[in-house]
């Protein structure tokens, strides 16, 4: 499978993403990393953490390719955004921590997969944009709220209304990043940080969790916005959208 779940050590889970090229996401491959976590985290009883990471160095994940969503109606549009968030709510209240490990490009899908994880690490030569913006485009799920969440409201606007690619060092610097390496020490530095969760209780570790699980949905309820709609709205009749469409068919966000 392109994005595999391995659990050869009892306390630690472990999910690849091997997409080939640049890690590109659509919705099949959104459905298949729900089931991943709709399948096998409850039958894995002494489960202590989960790592998400990628096996091309050169990008974790990417995507939709605007050509993949081009043609989506309102309703399409709509199934769209339902199913990417469902995404990133499996990932956000997962019973144990979730740690993504980061060495290369960051846009799209793949920046609605890290914000969703509780840790994240990077090496220092990892790129991390939300580029929806060029291409006359919302960001297409809550991301704009996790990262405010997550870094403050300030800093989460000047990455989504730019558009700019930063460097794991700024994003470490907007306290985003948990840690960051050298590129020869990410392996080893990842490991340390996930040996820190063998010693744990189990139980005490989920119940924390659970606590910061509540924290997250209690902010979502107090502060909703109609992104659905919105992604819908753009999609269908957004001029600069459309231009983006004919210029830009076969880019990836």
């Amino acid at each position: 499978m392109p994005i595999r779940f391995d659990c050869k050590n009892s306390c630690i889970g472990q999910i690849e993403i091997d997409l080939g090229e640049r890690n590109t996401f659509d919705i099949a491959e959104i459905n298949e990393l729900i089931k991943i976590f709709k399948r096998h985290l409850d039958e894995e009883l002494d489960l202590k953490a989960i790592l998400i990471k990628s096996s091309n160095r050169g990008f974790f994940a990417t995507g939709p390719r605007i050509k993949d969503i081009a043609g989506l109606d309102k309703d399409g549009a709509r199934y769209y955004i339902t199913i990417l968030n469902t995404m990133a709510r499996h990932i956000v209240e997962s019973p144990v921590p979730v740690v993504c490990v980061i060495d290369g490009f960051v846009s799209g899908i793949g920046l609605d997969i890290v914000s969703s994880c509780d840790f994240r690490l990077a090496a220092k030569t990892a790129v991390f944009a939300d580029i929806s913006s060029r291409y006359g485009i919302l960001s297409s799920s809550y991301t704009a709220l996790r990262l405010a969440f997550l870094i403050g409201v300030q800093k989460a606007q000047e990455m989504i209304l730019s558009s700019k690619n930063y460097s794991a060092e700024d994003m470490y610097r907007f306290n985003y990043l948990t840690d960051l390496f050298g590129k020869d020490g990410i392996n080893e530095g990842t490991g340390d940080f996930l040996n820190t969760f063998k010693e744990l209780s189990v139980d005490s570790l989920r119940l924390k969790k659970k606590f910061f699980v509540d924290l997250w949905n209690n902010y979502i309820k107090n502060n909703k916005f109609s992104v659905g709609e919105a992604f819908s709205e753009l999609l269908a009749n957004g001029k600069d959208w459309k231009i983006s469409v004919n210029n830009f068919n076969d880019h990836i966000l």
